[in-house]
């Protein structure tokens, strides 16, 4: 199964593992309103002999946040709109991810920065290419990590360390998301997809049932509390948007 690009998206069969690759470079990847849910969709009950589903991102980068024109076209819309889309869409990305009954696994090619950071956390698996950086670039936006970026931080790396790449916004370098235990591998950029692969392939051998029970069990332990904190950010995510200018903020880049 191959798909045509819809949305931004491509999705690839490719043995046991289904593959949804972002296919905006000439956006970075970035994401919009009907690439989240056509992500959404392809995670909807993956088919039965799949057991991996693969992000990654076509070009240079991984994901470089959410679509900066998109975005402000709905803060425009005022407070409620953009409570709705945090919650509804954006954040259901991330539910769509926990939901899953395989292991989503994050291919981060390049750069994964704001949305595109959170969206690797979401991730069971998370393997990076030596190019790879990663950077939380909510609060350089003036906003809060959207997609539970600060949540997922503080349980998978800390809470001195979430701080420190939450409230400062500085980019770690693979090497460093390494260290820090973000990712799971960091390999060459010409073995990632093979890397991946083999990542695959082990899953493959694994019993469909098992897999999901056992990933559930993880997500119970990293995901608690998610929901709550899904429920607050909506909100202050509209509140902040509410005092931007939005016509700067249009054309602000993270550092």
């Amino acid at each position: 199964m191959n798909h045509p690009t819809a949305d931004g998206l491509r999705v690839e069969r490719r043995d046991a593992g289904l593959w949804l690759v972002l296919d905006r470079p000439q956006r970075r990847n970035a994401l919009t309103l009907d690439l989240v849910g056509a992500l959404i969709e392809a995670l909807y009950e993956p088919p039965d002999d799949v057991r991996a589903v693969v992000l990654t991102g076509t070009g240079s980068a991984f994901c470089s946040g959410g679509d900066r024109a998109d975005l402000v076209a709905i803060a425009a819309q005022g407070p409620i709109a953009v409570t709705d889309v945090v919650y509804a869409r954006f954040q259901g990305l991330v539910r769509a991810i926990a939901a899953a009954e395989v292991p989503v696994i994050a291919a981060v090619n390049g750069p994964a920065l704001g949305a595109g950071f959170d969206l690797s956390l979401a991730c069971d698996l998370r393997v990076a290419a030596e190019e790879a950086t990663f950077e939380s670039a909510w609060v350089k936006l003036g906003l809060v990590p959207g997609l539970g970026g600060a949540h997922m931080l503080t349980r998978i790396a800390g809470a001195t360390r979430a701080a420190e790449l939450v409230l400062l916004g500085r980019p770690l370098t693979a090497r460093e998301a390494l260290e820090w235990g973000l990712v799971n591998a960091v390999v060459p950029a010409d073995d990632l997809a093979g890397h991946v692969a083999a990542m695959v392939a082990t899953l493959a051998s694994r019993s469909r049932p098992a897999l999901a029970r056992s990933k559930a069990a993880l997500r119970r332990a990293r995901d608690a509390g998610l929901a709550e904190e899904f429920a607050t950010l909506g909100a202050v995510q509209s509140s902040l948007a509410a005092g931007l200018d939005l016509a700067r903020w249009g054309k602000v880049k993270p550092d």
